[in-house]
């Protein structure tokens, strides 16, 4: 589910289910929180670049899990919470380069990361209201990163945006087109900032954190709970495996 590897003080993991465009399954939350934990207490990492393998950043939740069991989107919008405040808490800054798409919770990890590289032509965005639910659970993150009016016009059309659209409205640091050139560019800017003395850099991400609310759990609790009243709810179920027949 997770490849990862260490270039001197990088460290980068890239989601790895490609056949899935890299959907958040419990394998995948189970994998990422494990080692977003193991680096967070590794003093000699200083930045983390996050990556996806394939043709996708990360297309959201894993869909087919939910249409079987719909008791688990429920447990992914919780787990999808916390994900997203362990990426923001983490002490070292993590980097994230973005291509094809990142959808839904995709863009949730996305709107979380501290610097974003996203490759001209990917797709982001929340189209998650057509299956019923509310994207509530990415406010805390999404809406420093881009202020209110842009993170509304997301969240409650459910358009897809390019990167370049992205990188105007800051859910994206750097545009840059072609995949590979996008991907170079993050890996240099990654090694870049590693070179810089650590605890200075640390202490600017804590007190980023401190002024926009992220390290309060209530910020990050009460979006995800009642994104997760909306999963439980039947007329969602129906909704999510009518989208699932159409989409097969």
């Amino acid at each position: 589910m997770l490849i990862q590897r260490r270039e001197d003080h990088v460290a980068i993991l890239s989601l790895n289910d490609p056949t899935k465009r890299n959907a958040l399954s419990m394998a995948m939350f189970d994998a990422l929180d494990a080692a977003l934990e193991t680096l967070r207490r590794d003093a000699g990492t200083r930045v983390i670049l996050l990556r996806g393998e394939g043709p996708a950043f990360c297309a959201g939740f894993d869909l087919g899990a939910a249409v079987e069991h719909p008791a688990v989107m429920s447990v992914f919008i919780e787990r999808l919470s916390t994900l997203l405040r362990a990426i923001r808490r983490l002490p070292q800054p993590v980097v994230a380069s973005v291509h094809g798409a990142a959808v839904a919770g995709g863009c949730a990890v996305v709107s979380a990361c501290d610097l974003v590289f996203v490759e001209s032509s990917t797709k982001l965005g929340y189209p998650v209201h057509r299956i019923g639910l509310s994207p509530a659970v990415t406010l805390p993150t999404l809406i420093p990163k881009v202020g209110d009016g842009a993170a509304r016009a997301l969240v409650m059309s459910g358009e897809l945006i390019d990167g370049a659209t992205a990188c105007r409205i800051g859910l994206a640091s750097h545009v840059i087109s072609g995949e590979a050139a996008m991907g170079g560019a993050a890996t240099d800017f990654a090694r870049g900032l590693a070179a810089k003395p650590p605890g200075a850099v640390r202490a600017t991400k804590a007190w980023l954190n401190e002024l926009d609310g992220s390290l309060a759990d209530d910020h990050f609790d009460l979006p995800a709970r009642d994104s997760a009243r909306f999963a439980d709810d039947p007329a969602s179920v129906e909704l999510l495996r009518a989208a699932w027949r159409r989409g097969r």
